[in-house]
């Protein structure tokens, strides 16, 4: 019997036991990136955790027979651990990045440019900031290690922050149209799965998003264009930006990058005001800005005034 799904520590072992079976067991935790599976499926190295070294054994020949990478044995709360720790060390830097972006939102600092810097240092490799972590992994793993531990204070901290990033970017954008008096105001959602180019939106920062803005008594249209289903109705573009006063950009699909000029000035034309928050940095903004719009960035404490 072999475990691929992510569990918390120790998990394997209790079921052993409960299971009170002479079988052979281990955790082998999956490793793949959504869109590339089949080919991190053979090449990435694997972490095989086995009850015994009978079961480690046999789980080795399993994956052996299509397994390129390394594989490297070990007990199973180790292995459970490993998975763990992967997706936690993902998280904390996320965090850190958007622990920055606040900062030098409030020090008139762009974080892009101040990261970009940073990580000519040879030991340094700060992420990018972004609205808020979501998938089925990053923004969930660190929690089996916080359930288990009282010492994981630094990843409860990192898991609080990424959680709130969805409200900071709600703020920054009500607090902007309060400055600006615009009356019934429409907010053109691009992007809600939780990274580009999928349509996966499990945990996306995009549902809490429109949650609060709603609530707040914003209009809200969506589009994204790998998206299928979502919690709320979908919209093509021609729909979703007209006589809106804003697009907030959630996630960094390749056709937004890809923007043409006329494509802009489509959208241009259709909406009321002229506005735009970026907060993956994917677009081409000097473009944007040529066509007439403001554009913002999440981080950028230069492109929000009336602060």
């Amino acid at each position: 019997m072999i475990i691929e799904s992510t569990i918390p520590p120790k998990t394997t072992e209790k079921l052993f036991k409960y299971l009170n079976k002479k079988i052979y067991m281990a955790y082998c935790p999956e490793r793949v990136l959504p869109g590339n599976i089949l080919k991190e499926l053979v090449e990435n190295d694997r972490i095989i955790g086995g009850i015994d070294k009978k079961s480690a054994k046999l789980a080795k020949e399993i994956y052996s027979s299509f397994v390129d990478g390394n594989i490297y044995l070990t007990n199973p709360t180790t292995a459970e651990m490993v998975k763990l720790m992967e997706n936690t060390y993902r998280d904390v830097n996320i965090a850190l990045a958007n622990e920055f972006a606040k900062i030098c939102n409030d020090l008139d600092v762009n974080v892009y440019d101040a990261i970009n810097l940073a990580n000519k240092h040879p030991r340094v490799n700060i992420l990018n900031p972004g609205p808020g972590v979501g998938g089925h992994c990053i923004s969930v793993d660190p929690w089996f290690i916080v359930e288990v531990s009282n010492n994981a204070k630094l990843i409860r901290a990192a898991r609080d922050l990424n959680d709130n990033m969805p409200k900071y970017v709600c703020n920054l954008i009500i607090n902007e149209f309060k400055r600006m008096n615009i009356s019934d105001p429409k907010i053109s959602i691009f992007g809600v799965a939780y990274k580009g180019n999928v349509e996966d939106t499990r945990e996306s920062p995009g549902k809490k998003i429109i949650e609060h803005l709603i609530s707040k008594g914003f209009n809200v249209s969506i589009y994204d264009p790998y998206v299928k289903t979502f919690d709320y109705p979908l919209d093509d573009l021609e729909d979703c930006v007209s006589n809106s006063d804003s697009i907030l950009v959630l996630t960094d699909h390749k056709k937004f990058k890809r923007f043409k000029k006329t494509d802009i000035h489509n959208i241009y034309n259709s909406m009321r005001n002229k506005i735009v928050v970026d907060t993956k940095n994917i677009l081409n903004h000097n473009l944007w800005k040529k066509i007439g719009f403001e554009v913002k960035l999440l981080g950028d404490g230069t492109s929000w005034r009336g602060k």
